[in-house]
This record gives C-alpha cells, structure tokens and sequence, in this order.
C-alpha cells in the first residue's frame, strides 16, 4: 500500500492537536487526535503514534515476546494492532500521570496495518477508517462516543451533522488508567481500493459521499490535500487530518 497525508491546525485553533504517520516499507499508517489543557494533547497525539509505530515494528519480529498478553482467538495481525493500541494507552497514561502539566490528556487513534492483501484496522476513539471502492463508501469503525452508544453508528453521524451538542463526547480514548480496549476489524482489499483515515475535523463537516467523491481518481498526497481543504472550505472549527491509502 502506498499513502500519503495533510493536517491543519484550522482556523480556530492556535495548537494542532492531531499527528500522522506513515511508514510505506512496514505498511503503517496512523492519525491521532489529541485532547488535554495547554499543549497536552499535541504531547498525548505524538506519544501515542510514536509507541503504536514502534511496537509494530518490535511485533513483526517472530521472537517478539507479547508482554502485554496475546489473543489466541485473534489473527497474528490483529494481535499486533491490540497490542500496539494498549501500549499506546499505557505510555500516555503514565506520562500523564508523571507530569502535572500533563494529567488527563488522551488521544484518539486509528491505524491501519497492511498484511498481505488484508487491510487490518485498530480505533480507539472517533477518529476513522473509509474503505472507498468504486462508488460506493463504507465506514469501518465506530465511533466510541455518547452519541454512537445511544443512537448506533447511523443515528451518530446525522446527529453530527446537526452540530448535535453532545457529538464530541468520548467513551473511550487512549491514555485513561483503565486497559485500552480497541476495536480491530480485518477487511480484505482489492487493486484500486482506497482507504481514508482522518480525524473529526474532516468527517463532522465533510459527508461520505463527498469523502468518496474527492478520493477518487486523485494521487493520494492530491486526495489528502483536497479532504483537507474541503474541511477547511465547509467551516471546520477543529484540526483536521486525514491519511489517505491506495492498495
């Protein structure tokens, strides 16, 4: 898979929060949105994408000793993913813990691990993964907040474009005390299949439809910045970041 990816601070905003990062060779790719006082969150989001990054690199090696346990139910993929996020969880967590400045800060993230002709995905948060294929737009991870428990993942999203008040409301975010219980989905992807991950200041104010509709036919680096743009143009009042990969 080869990708490419664009943030911006927004036009409210004077820290961007969110992180990104792509590593082609080991098939990774990450966004994070942060959240905490002062500069937590920039601090939570970067944290957080540099443990996932490194423990799937330290995972892919068959000695890997899984410390933090290993689900036999699981794929060995899927595995990596879960293990990558509850790490995550436990360094943000512990950095928060050691620096007042820091307390409470968390992050949302959402990777994506190439293995073979399977895309396998982990979320925690509301950040989120499109597969785009052909015409059609599919979400693929649910949004861990108050409104997705309440109305289901549909009623969520109209209910987001409503400006809904209670919309931003997370149950579940890397960096909490408890262990971070992500949500990890295997989807097997096709010549042509493109995959979007980006963080809410893109999908509160940018539909499926158009998501699908600026993706295609572009370069992903060109499709990145068009999904950026188009946040920006609809009147985000948020950071906003968004990876997009080709198969």
């Amino acid at each position: 898979m080869t990708g490419a990816g664009r943030t911006d601070t927004g036009p409210v905003r004077t820290v961007n929060e969110d992180h990104w990062h792509i590593d082609a060779g080991r098939g990774v790719f990450v966004v994070a949105d942060g959240m905490g006082g002062h500069q937590a969150g920039e601090v939570a989001a970067h944290l957080a994408v540099a443990e996932v990054v490194a423990d799937l690199a330290a995972s892919a090696a068959d000695s890997f000793a899984w410390p933090l346990g290993l689900d036999t139910g699981q794929g060995r993929a899927a595995n990596r993913i879960g293990h990558a996020l509850r790490r995550a969880n436990d360094a943000v967590y512990a950095a928060g813990v050691s620096d007042p400045a820091l307390v409470g800060m968390g992050t949302t993230v959402t990777v994506l691990l190439s293995d073979g002709g399977h895309a396998v995905i982990g979320s925690v948060g509301d950040s989120r993964a499109y597969l785009v294929r052909g015409s059609d737009v599919e979400l693929l991870t649910h949004d861990d907040t108050w409104l997705a428990s309440v109305l289901g993942a549909d009623g969520a999203r109209e209910a987001a474009t409503r400006a809904h008040p209670m919309r931003h409301v997370l149950t579940s975010v890397i960096g909490t005390r408890e262990p971070a219980r992500p949500e990890v989905l295997t989807r097997a992807v096709h010549p042509g299949d493109i995959i979007v991950l980006a963080t809410d200041g893109l999908h509160n104010v940018v539909d499926d439809e158009s998501i699908g509709r600026l993706v295609r036919g572009c370069r992903p680096d060109a499709a990145a910045q068009g999904l950026v743009d188009a946040a920006l143009a609809r009147g985000t009042t948020d950071n906003v970041t968004v990876v997009v990969v080709h198969a």
